[in-house]
Formats: C-alpha cells, structure tokens, sequence
C-alpha cells in the first residue's frame, strides 16, 4: 500500500469497494460516512488528541471509545498526516483556533520523530 496514502482511505477502503465508489472532494472516504458523522469523527479525534500533548506524541491515539482503539503507530510518518487531513478540515469550517492547536501538536510528533 502508498505509504502517502491517506490514514482514512488505509483504515475505511478496501480495493475492492475504492473502484466503483464515486469521488467527491480530495478523499474516497465521503462515499462512506455523511457530513454530520465525518463533523463527529473529526471533532471526537481532535478532542482525543489534543486533551493531552505528552501523551499523545507518546502513543498517538486518534480515536477511543468502549471497546475501540484506533491508534497510528510511532515511526511510519502518518502522525503528521492525520493531523495535516485534520486541519485542512478545520480550515474549511473556519476553526482556526483548532488549527493552530493542531499545527503546534504536529511540530512536538515531527520533532519525536512522526
């Protein structure tokens, strides 16, 4: 699989369903979830991973619930990714103050290596 290939089409896709899915926007995963549960799921992983910097650099967490785990391992540079797809949300619905929190979040998980 593309190592520039983006977290939600790696975790959400397979090559299967990719080819007949239609696209819309930068990403396939629109064909998957609707806007208000893309807004959740966006909202859920920055709250998940902004709650607490050390932490989330150590282990990179994006998305918890009662028996879920959705964790980026350390090492394989999607950390910066993720959070790269994140602010690019953020910027579109205008909440730049979760972009800035974000941008300050991906120099700490570029410095520790990604």
């Amino acid at each position: 699989m593309d190592a520039d290939q983006n977290i939600y089409d790696r975790c959400y896709n397979n090559s299967t369903h990719r080819s007949n899915m239609k696209k819309e926007g930068n990403t396939i995963m629109s064909g998957f979830i609707s806007n208000s549960d893309k807004d959740s799921l966006m909202r859920a992983s920055y709250y998940q991973i902004t709650r607490n910097f050390t932490k989330t650099v150590n282990r990179f967490i994006v998305f918890k619930d009662d028996d879920r785990l959705i964790e980026i391992p350390h090492g394989i540079g999607q950390r910066s990714k993720f959070i790269d797809l994140m602010v690019r949300y953020f910027e579109e619905i205008e909440e730049y103050e979760k972009c800035e929190r974000l941008m300050k979040l991906r120099e700490l998980v570029i410095m520790a290596g990604d």
